[in-house]
C-alpha cells in the first residue's frame, strides 16, 4: 500500500515536471515580444463616478503617428452626465439622503474632535473629514450622484468611530 502511494506521488511529480511553468520560457530562455514592441492596450470606458485625475500639463503631449497602433479606436462622444438623467424627485431624495449621511458623519466627527484618539481612530477621523470636504465640493459642482457616494462613505466610516 505504501509503495502504491509512492509510485502515485512520483508519477504525479513527473507529470508536473513535464508541464511548462511559464509559456514564455522555452529551454530556459525567455522568448516572446519585448515590452517596447508590444502594442498599447485599448483604453476602456471609465464607469466609475469618481473624478479622473487632472492631466499633467508640465510635459508636452506627444502623439504617435496615426496608423502605428493597431488597437487605435475612434474617439467616443461624451456621455451625458448622470445628473441630467435624474428626475426632480430623484434629485430631492438624493439630496435628502446626502443631508442625513453628512449630518450623521459630522456628529460623529464632532464627538471625537476633542478626544485623544488612537492611531487607527485618527486615520478614520481624518479620512471622514476628507470625505465630508469632498462631498461639499461635489455639491458645489452640482455632482449629486458623486456627493451621495462620498456622503455614504463618510457615514459608514464615521460609524466605526467610538467616541462617547
Amino acid at each position: 500500500m505504501k509503495w502504491a502511494r509512492v509510485v502515485l506521488v512520483l508519477a504525479g511529480l513527473a507529470g508536473l515536471a513535464s508541464l511548462e511553468g511559464c509559456a514564455a520560457l522555452r529551454g530556459g530562455r525567455l522568448t516572446g515580444v519585448p515590452i517596447e514592441q508590444r502594442p498599447t492596450p485599448v483604453a476602456r470606458a471609465d464607469t466609475s463616478l469618481e473624478e479622473p485625475p487632472a492631466a499633467d500639463t508640465s510635459k508636452p503631449v506627444v502623439n504617435p503617428p496615426s496608423g502605428t497602433n493597431k488597437n487605435e479606436t475612434q474617439p467616443q462622444p461624451p456621455r451625458p452626465s448622470v445628473e441630467s438623467v435624474m428626475t426632480p424627485e430623484e434629485r430631492r431624495e438624493a439630496l435628502g439622503q446626502i443631508v442625513a449621511d453628512t449630518t450623521m458623519a459630522s456628529t460623529a466627527v464632532k464627538r471625537c474632535s476633542t478626544r485623544k484618539l488612537l492611531p487607527d481612530q485618527e486615520s478614520v477621523f481624518e479620512t471622514t473629514l476628507s470625505l465630508l470636504a469632498q462631498t461639499r465640493t461635489a455639491l458645489a459642482r452640482d455632482e449629486v450622484w458623486r456627493a451621495g457616494s462620498l456622503a455614504r462613505k463618510a457615514r459608514q466610516l464615521a460609524s466605526s468611530l467610538d467616541c462617547p
